[in-house]
């Protein structure tokens, strides 16, 4: 599965990154990863705090888990650093499991030349069929992303997020992939 893919930012080749599923092994490198993407950014699910109070054995756990279940976490890496990551949660439910929620985070260095957009074409070479992706209503990167992609509105969660004491609404995006 590893693939490596050269980046551009007006046509000039800018970086090569290499996408792999994440390893147990790989533990410590994403806890550096996410530690940092956490710090960088108020739009993921998880609060610099809580990330900072995460230690190795705990994302060592989380990929075990993830292994052995239907779900994945994909790393974009350069050299040994992991610069982004999406994670694939798939429901157990036979019922369900052509649906997933995606998670997307990127470092900050690494916004804008494509990261997200090679994780999410990664993504639909899985057979997937249906993608959910929530973001923050004043995430305008993640809404363009979203609509750039052909992925539609479908809701609202109210007072998703509480971040320093205050409500942020959430908005629900779905990519039906044929």
């Amino acid at each position: 599965m590893p693939v490596s893919v050269f980046l551009y930012q007006d046509g000039v080749k800018i970086r090569s990154l290499r996408y792999r599923l994440v390893k147990e092994n790989d533990a410590s490198a994403y806890l550096e990863f996410f530690q940092s993407a956490a710090s960088e950014t108020d739009n993921l699910a998880c609060s610099t705090r809580e990330a900072e109070s995460l230690i190795v054995e705990d994302e060592r756990d989380f990929i075990s888990n993830l292994n052995d279940s239907r779900s994945f976490s994909v790393i974009a890496a350069k050299d040994d650093s992991i610069c982004g990551s999406y994670d694939i949660r798939i429901q157990n439910r036979e019922r369900l499991r052509h649906r997933v929620e995606m998670g997307i985070a990127v470092r900050r260095e690494y916004w804008g030349p494509g990261v997200a957009q090679h994780i999410l074409e990664e993504a639909k070479r899985r057979g997937i069929r249906i993608i959910s992706l929530t973001v923050r209503t004043d995430n305008k990167r993640a809404i363009a992303f979203c609509k750039r992609n052909d992925f539609e509105f479908s809701g609202v969660f109210r007072m998703l997020f509480c971040i320093g004491g205050n409500y942020v609404d959430g908005e629900q995006y779905e990519l039906l992939l044929k």
